[in-house]
């Protein structure tokens, strides 16, 4: 009879279990603010381990490894866009919980933040301060290089009599990159994303132009197509222009947005005001007048002290009232990144969109 009697208690335990929160997992780690906003993004965006990484206090590992190293393919001034290399090298013993980082600005502190206490106890995180000062743009597991586990990427170090007596592994991550007007940095880590600590940091990387005009985008400004407008972003604040046609030219407004800015709402809290921020340079806005309705034109927009896009045609559209009607609708398009990196937020249909736009 006893041993029915355990299997009953047993049998009422698992069954409780299984009835029990679904987020019970992590509601005894995570505030409870924390715990609903997971509960609201459940099935859209989760919160990956990723997205929790700036509730951690970073550290450096104490490693003695006198071997390991990170560089980059690159030491040049780097493209408005492009992929670079980052190398790892001198491992002792690959893991799974090494990851390398992209920090941007170089010069943002991946230690602890006392200062921010204030600012990050609206994510009602108080339990554990301090935290991460800025997030990291974008990650990567080095295991991302299949050879990496394995060890087939091997250097020795120390030989004996000719005979090598210490070797270390290495491997290799590409990243995307574009000009996000600051400098950036690469750094390697242990730990995972859950108890993450700092091995090596690699030497900044700055872009050649970080004031370039750049992501152009083209809107009708009514139904007469007599008019179109250019918006792009750029790293300087002084007004710009768009050149067109045959030798005209329009004057930029410029406009920018600050952390205050952001939204807000009392459980889904915006990282973008406080760790998540990043500077988004300055919006230009110029309208080309004087054009005719499905006609072709030449256009460019910047400025001579900060660089000129590419010479670009457009068509207007036709004129109201006229029978020809073409038109590409899509929304909500998502954000995912062209590498194998993982982001604080992804939705992968933003690839086939882009993959069907090119």
């Amino acid at each position: 009879m006893e041993i029915f009697r355990v299997l009953r208690i047993f049998l009422v335990f698992t069954i409780f279990f299984l009835m029990g929160d679904p987020y019970c997992s992590v509601s005894s780690s995570l505030p409870e603010r924390l715990v609903k906003s997971r509960a609201a993004h459940h099935n859209y965006t989760a919160i990956s381990e990723f997205r929790l990484l700036n509730r951690k206090t970073l550290e450096y590992c104490p490693d003695p490894n006198p071997y390991l190293q990170i560089t980059t393919s690159s030491t040049a001034k780097l493209f408005d866009e492009e992929y670079i290399t980052v190398n790892i090298a001198g491992v002792l013993l690959p893991s799974t919980h090494h990851w390398v980082a992209m920090i941007s600005p170089s010069h943002s502190s991946v230690a602890a933040c006392l200062e921010n206490a204030i600012l990050y106890a609206q994510t009602g995180d108080t339990a554990s301060l301090p935290l991460l000062c800025h997030y990291p743009v974008k990650a990567q597991y080095v295991s991302n290089d299949t050879d990496y586990l394995s060890c087939k990427k091997k250097e020795c170090k120390e030989k004996v009599n000719g005979i090598c007596v210490l070797s270390t592994c290495g491997a290799s991550l590409s990243f995307h990159v574009i000009n996000i007007r600051t400098d950036i940095e690469f750094v390697l880590f242990s730990g995972g994303f859950v108890t993450p600590c700092i091995l090596r940091r690699s030497q900044p990387l700055t872009f050649a132009n970080p004031n370039k005009p750049l992501y152009g985008h083209l809107s009708s400004t009514d139904s007469t197509a007599n008019s179109m407008r250019v918006t792009w972003v750029s790293g300087n604040q002084q007004p710009q222009n768009v050149q067109y046609g045959n030798g005209k030219s329009a004057t930029s407004l410029v406009s920018t947005f600050s952390q205050t800015d952001m939204c807000n709402t009392f459980y889904l809290q915006s990282p973008a005001k406080d760790f998540g921020w990043h500077d988004p340079g300055y919006i230009h806005s110029a309208v080309m007048t004087g054009l005719n309705p499905s006609t072709k034109y030449s256009y460019r927009y910047g400025s001579d002290s900060s660089g000129w896009s590419n010479w670009t045609t457009l068509k207007t559209p036709p004129a109201g009232g006229s029978d020809e009607l073409k038109f590409l609708a899509f929304g909500d398009m998502g954000k995912a990144p062209r590498d194998n990196s993982t982001e604080h937020y992804i939705q992968v249909i933003y690839m086939n969109i882009m993959q069907l736009y090119d």
